[in-house]
């Protein structure tokens, strides 16, 4: 197979903040690559394609891409901010985040399963995880080392530690060493094992950071935001977060003093009459009511602020009935000499895809006329009637992080109970018990703390991370993806062809990281025919990967995969993504002069964001 570069070239390399977001904004689309915990990376690049051409009229992506797109979703919702302000509010999400770790910051302790999950911080949930692990022989012991933090532990392990502690707190230190490893190879517990963190009540922890966002906080709290953006916006075009700060330190302060208001307990002050030596005196007194959230984005649904298709991979047919049957033969057996599970390519996967019913009703038909031979675009399949509870319940919960999972029924799913949810049951209605209540009814989907869609479960939202194909369908005429360079997603193929019981006919699916800047080309006719070359193949110019990449206007090229974001490396992740290269399908196109340079930054001409031409 011939190796050749499609004509394709590097933006002009001047940054230049002059282009007007009144003339280019929302006149594109945006396809985001999900990257895990290097989600702070898509804010960084988001801010900048943002203050120099405005928000997305479209926008795509799935895994840690749907946790970004809640984001711009719930800033689209704040019609007081202009396309400046809001590249300033993507900034703030990693010191914000940051804040929830400040010894001063008046937030609850809860709030800092945010941090773990999104990359920062070591303390909090994961830590108290962890220290449970060590300490405890029992489950009460379990949770009174977990604190305030048990109420985030995946319920169903709760369960399941009542029932057999010995086996689940195996399952949770399995997890523990596991957790952001994305090993399909090794992982063989990988579709089974119940993950640690309730997605769920993750989702309404992120719902509470994106209500600031929304401007659905009180008045005092957007007051303190437009303060904040009046000061800083416009001197935040073209710069980082570090840089604004060393430029303007205030700018912190406004930030810090908007989330004080938002996360602080309220006191109010009133007058009341009370009698002394036979006077009637009026005292001041003040009562003290504990932070309140809106609890209002997580409900949204999904295509009515901005258009959104957030996208997760879904097990359809009886593969769903297989999949329950063989989970709980792995539990009867302790994860011992059990049936691995597989489903067949054709008839048992999709690639679900949330949005609103007008949005999935022409991406569905035009995917069809536009690539009828694509094999990604055939596995097209729409969620209607989605909220933001049930994606970020389940795109991002990828194998390895969680079981294969239901999805929560939007539609028919009542708010109140959701956000008023117990952990723990009670015994007469007043005793506590250490007896957690689960968000589903196995045996009634309409049952449960959340009702859950019938007959499809999700494993994850690797499988689309290259979302362009679906925005061409929705009629975008210029589409941008954010990415990073190098080829498929290694855990991304290597969990597909799992699941798709490839593994005895991919001769190298162990070692595909070791080709996959280049893709492979000495293949047998069988991987040659098999999905995976049709799907993934960096070197298969007519694969899915590749159409997607001719169907990108501009491709913003990151390397993220570079930084240890959970090492640190959280400065170096954002400044590479502020200031990446953009290459463009046809060179005469304006409106990138912002883009960063390419030099030294790509010793193989930036595999993955360049796709090969084809015959």
């Amino acid at each position: 197979m011939k190796k050749t570069i499609s004509k394709i070239t590097l933006a002009t390399l001047l940054v230049s903040t002059s282009i007007s977001n009144v003339a280019l904004a929302g006149n594109y689309c945006a396809g985001i690559r999900g990257n895990g915990e290097l989600a702070p990376a898509h804010w960084s690049a988001m801010s900048r394609i943002i203050e120099n051409r405005g928000m997305p009229q479209t926008v795509a992506g799935g895994s840690s891409a749907s946790i970004t797109i809640f984001f711009l979703d719930a800033l689209s919702r704040n019609k007081s901010l202009s396309d400046n302000d809001r590249a300033l509010m993507l900034k703030s999400l990693v010191p914000h985040i940051g804040y929830l770790y400040s010894e001063d910051a008046k937030v609850p302790e809860i709030m800092k399963l945010v941090g773990n999950v999104t990359g920062f911080g070591k303390s909090g949930f994961i830590g108290a995880v962890k220290q449970a692990l060590a300490i405890a022989t029992n489950i009460d012991t379990f949770f009174e080392v977990l604190g305030e933090y048990g109420k985030l532990l995946n319920p169903t392990v709760t369960k399941g530690l009542r029932k057999d502690f010995k086996f689940y707190k195996g399952q949770l230190s399995e997890g523990i060493e596991r957790l952001g490893a994305f090993d399909a190879v090794n992982d063989k517990n990988i579709f089974f094992r119940d993950g640690l963190v309730d997605f769920k009540a993750l989702g309404v922890l992120l719902g509470r950071l994106a209500d600031f966002y929304a401007g659905f906080g009180d008045e005092e709290v957007n007051n303190k935001i437009g303060a904040f953006t009046k000061e800083c916006s416009d001197l935040a075009v073209g710069k980082e977060w570090s840089e604004l700060v060393a430029a303007k330190p205030s700018c912190q302060t406004f930030l810090y003093s908007a989330l004080n208001e938002y996360y602080a307990d309220k006191t109010i002050e009133y007058k009341k009459t009370i009698r002394l030596d036979g006077k009637k005196r009026q005292v001041t007194r003040r009562k003290t009511f504990k932070a309140s959230f809106p609890n209002k984005m997580i409900f949204e649904k999904i295509g009515s602020g901005i258009d959104a298709l957030p996208t997760t991979s879904l097990v359809v047919g009886d593969a769903v009935q297989k999949f329950k049957e063989l989970k709980q033969e792995y539990k009867d057996k302790g994860a011992e000499d059990y049936t691995q599970f597989s489903l067949d390519f054709d008839t048992n996967l999709k690639y679900g895809y949330w949005g609103s019913d007008n949005t999935l009703d022409t991406v569905r038909d035009n995917l069809k006329s536009l690539h009828p031979n694509d094999t990604k675009s055939s596995k097209f399949h729409g969620l209607k009637s989605g909220v933001w509870f049930e994606v970020l319940g389940t795109s991002p919960a990828e194998p390895g992080l969680s079981s294969l999972a239901l999805i929560p029924n939007g539609e028919t799913l009542v708010p109140s109970k959701i956000i008023n949810k117990r952990y723990f049951a009670k015994k007469f209605w007043i005793l506590p018990t250490l007896t957690a209540i689960e968000w589903f009814d196995q045996n009634n989907p309409d049952g449960g703390i959340s009702p859950y869609r019938k007959d499809i479960i999700s494993a994850g939202g690797w499988s689309d991370l290259h979302p362009t194909l679906v925005l061409r369908a929705k009629g975008c005429d210029d589409v941008v993806y954010v990415t990073r360079q190098g080829g498929e997603s290694v855990f991304g193929q290597q969990i597909f062809i799992r699941l798709t019981g490839l593994t005895d006919k991919i001769s190298f699916w162990k070692d595909i990281k070791e080709r996959n800047r280049t893709g492979v080309t000495d293949l047998t006719e069988e991987e040659a025919n098999s999905p995976w070359n049709h799907l993934f193949n960096l070197a298969n110019p007519e694969s899915s990967f590749n159409t997607s990449l001719h169907n990108s206007d501009a491709v913003y090229c990151t390397n993220w995969d570079k930084f240890n974001i959970l090492g640190g490396e959280v400065e170096q992740t954002l400044t590479d993504a502020y200031h990446a290269p953009i290459f463009l399908k046809d060179e005469f196109k304006t409106g990138f002069e912002f883009a960063g340079t390419s030099a030294n930054k790509s010793k193989d001409n930036f595999p993955g964001c360049i796709p090969f031409a084809k015959e």
